[in-house]
């Protein structure tokens, strides 16, 4: 059984991790199914906007426990192999030509903390849990939760919750901003693809820059990002969705973005 299943439907591509057994723990085995899929996924051009979530009652448990212990005298290759995979994953939904969706059907602990905060959005069923579960094992985090949690929470409340491995609500994780929203468990699966469809009609170059000028800001002073807002949008001005959103708006009709 495949361990990373990917399904397309009208531009709108869902990525479920699919071993439930483990609580979709990223094995060295998923990590490689789930790189590969993102790779394909990538290269798709008919994708508009992608979904990322888990089979069963958990979105993802981090990183293979089991696996680390039964290689416990010599762990590095395992753990070099896990990360590579969850890494190369990561690195490809951050600079995705579309945008990019958490369906946080479960428990989320560990690398699952870090893939769910490296998407775009994430939407949160009411029961769901959310740990960073690392230190409890000894280690610091990966999957880019040092890079995003911070950013999300503030310092203080990012190294309390890896410190103390903090259990959270749904609602604690709204709160905190880890997640856009929570939704009932029996209303999960509409709203996230009510959302999915959405982005998936919507201007798919402008989401791209957009996410590209936030992730940029944090490094740059208001000058330097003004001179790449100004860049994209001048860019922008040539593109096809460009041209539809401005007739739309003057004809007081939807527009009809393709993406391009």
């Amino acid at each position: 059984m495949s361990q990373v299943v990917v399904e397309i439907d009208e531009g709108v591509a869902t990525l479920r991790l699919n071993d439930p057994g483990s609580m979709n723990a990223l094995s060295v085995s998923m990590g490689a199914e789930f790189d590969a899929a993102m790779d394909g996924l990538v290269a798709d051009s008919s994708i508009r906007a992608l979904v990322i979530t888990g089979t069963g009652p958990g979105f993802s448990a981090g990183g293979d426990v089991q696996a680390f212990y039964d290689k416990r005298d010599s762990p590095t290759e395992t753990m070099q192999a896990v990360l590579d995979g969850l890494h190369g994953s990561v690195s490809k939904l951050l600079t995705a030509p579309f945008p990019t969706i958490a369906a946080i059907n479960g428990v989320v602990a560990g690398a699952g903390m870090g893939l769910a905060m490296a998407t775009d959005l994430a939407v949160a069923v009411d029961t769901a849990v959310f740990t960073m579960a690392y230190t409890g094992i000894g280690v610091s985090p990966d999957g880019s939760s040092t890079f995003f949690l911070p950013r999300l929470v503030g310092v203080r409340r990012a190294m309390e919750l890896i410190l103390t491995n903090r259990v959270l609500s749904a609602d604690e994780a709204l709160d905190l901003g880890i997640v856009n929203r929570v939704v009932p468990e029996d209303e999960f699966d509409a709203a996230v693809e009510k959302l999915a469809r959405r982005l998936a009609k919507g201007p798919t170059l402008a989401y791209v820059r957009a996410r590209e000028l936030v992730m940029g800001s944090f490094g740059n002073d208001p000058f330097t990002q003004m001179d790449a807002e100004a860049s994209f949008i001048l860019a922008a001005a040539s593109t096809d969705d460009f041209y539809e959103g401005i007739s739309a708006f003057i004809e007081k009709r939807r527009p009809g973005f393709t993406g391009s």
